[in-house]
């Protein structure tokens, strides 16, 4: 082994770093906007639909997103490992999404729903004006901690070839004479992201309190 300097291991891991950041952003993008949507499409009581909804989170919540991961890399053929790691984990971690918002729905008194409709509200600006902004205050911290999970799931998508800080971390590694050094500064990525998620999640639910509630909740 030869000595690694410092700046050039920060240099390694900072493209790395680059790459993860690249994913997570379209990863949250799509988990919410199918989370939201599959999660409002379960209440509505179509039963075909929610047979099927309920197979893929049952399937979903009983395995690890590794084996997602694995499975479209090899069983579907996909050869692009930056396009399965946003497939598998968008894929994977909506059904997680979906029930978070499912739940928030179905906590909503059902007077209120009833309110809307004598009022002339369609099922869509029901769910628009009425219920999304109180679901949001109510899960939202659910959903920080969902995501949070995804963040430390990006750690995965080295399996199928994705260069990320941890595939280059352990290639480091390799070659380093203290490899706990790399260990070190991959976990401070992590540490920062995700406290950087919670930071974010606390200052949108300060807001959503602020201007639906004036701050008092």
């Amino acid at each position: 082994m030869y000595e690694v300097t410092v700046g050039n291991l920060l240099w390694q891991l900072g493209l790395g770093m680059l790459q993860t950041l690249k994913l997570l952003p379209l990863c949250i993008g799509l988990t919410l906007a199918f989370g939201v949507l599959i999660g409002s499409l379960q209440t509505l009581r179509l039963p075909l639909l929610n047979s099927i909804i309920t197979v893929y989170v049952f399937v979903m919540r009983g395995v690890p997103p590794l084996l997602v991961l694995m499975i479209l890399f090899f069983a579907a053929n996909i050869a692009d490992a930056f396009l399965t790691a946003i497939i598998g984990l968008s894929f994977y971690h909506t059904a997680y999404i979906s029930e978070i918002v499912r739940g928030g729905i179905e906590a909503i008194p059902k007077g209120q729903f009833e309110a809307a409709h004598c009022l002339g509200l369609s099922t869509f600006q029901t769910l628009r004006k009425v219920v999304l902004p109180q679901i949001w205050y109510q899960t939202l911290p659910a959903i920080a901690g969902q995501y949070i999970l995804l963040v430390k799931d990006t750690s995965l998508v080295s399996v199928v070839g994705m260069q990320d800080i941890m595939r280059i971390g352990k290639q480091l590694m390799q070659v380093a004479a203290d490899p706990l050094i790399v260990y070190f500064f991959i976990g401070v990525f992590y540490y920062v992201i995700c406290t950087s998620l919670q930071q974010v999640s606390a200052q949108v639910e300060r807001g959503i309190r602020e201007k639906y509630w004036g701050g008092v909740r």
